[in-house]
């Protein structure tokens, strides 16, 4: 039976999942890679006041 790592983390046996997948040829990545990877899947929001539409403090009208 094949360990997925939610249940890894849940149950608290991420040695057992890291070795089955070091068994399948799964080797370790670089951070760089990593966060290249983890860049294309997470996103997060715009803050409210990070729009890209909203105009600076010295931008105002009539300027």
């Amino acid at each position: 039976m094949t360990l997925s790592l939610t249940k890894a983390i849940k149950t608290n046996d991420l040695e057992k999942f890291i070795a089955q997948e070091e068994a399948r040829g799964t080797g370790p990545i670089s951070a760089a890679e990593f966060g290249a990877t983890a860049a294309t899947v997470i996103k997060t929001p715009p803050q409210d006041d990070q729009t890209s539409g909203s105009p600076r403090p010295d931008d105002l009208p009539g300027k």
